[in-house]
């Protein structure tokens, strides 16, 4: 159950997540999702690629950040009309830690609604910047 926001500011911070990455997690995912790209699950064909070893399906590493505006929105779910436009910057890899760093960029009316515009990055343990991007949502 989502419980009422405090007053909103641009520049506002929202909580800082993170998740280690392991190859069960990305093999789980690929059971789930339905692929099984060797560049996930196959390490020896992984390693022969321009990776040089498996990689996160791109979902994994977002989950940070979905975990972060979970928890500043006091709710189990993003809301369903939530847009997100990213971009991926570098690999995630089994042993990465993945933490979000995300803040209140925009607040705004569009055809009688209010939107919220979070955002975000997703750094990996040595703080180099594998997705970085926005999102926005009603409150």
């Amino acid at each position: 159950m989502t419980q009422p926001l405090p007053p909103i500011r641009i520049g506002d911070t929202l909580p800082a997540c993170e998740i280690r990455i392991t190859q069960d997690m990305i093999d789980v995912y690929a059971a789930i999702s339905g692929d099984f790209n060797p560049i996930h699950v196959d390490a020896q064909v992984a390693a022969a690629s321009a990776f040089g070893g498996t990689i996160a399906h791109g979902c994994i590493p977002m989950e940070p950040v979905f975990q972060s505006i979970m928890r500043w929105r006091n709710s189990e779910a993003l809301p369903p009309d939530t847009a997100i436009r990213l971009r991926y910057r570098a690999p995630s890899r089994p042993g990465d830690v993945i933490r979000s760093e995300a803040s209140v960029r925009g607040d705004r009316q569009l055809e009688g609604r209010r939107l919220i515009e979070i955002g975000f990055v997703c750094l990996n343990q040595r703080d180099e910047c594998v997705i970085d991007g926005e999102c926005e949502l009603t409150p």
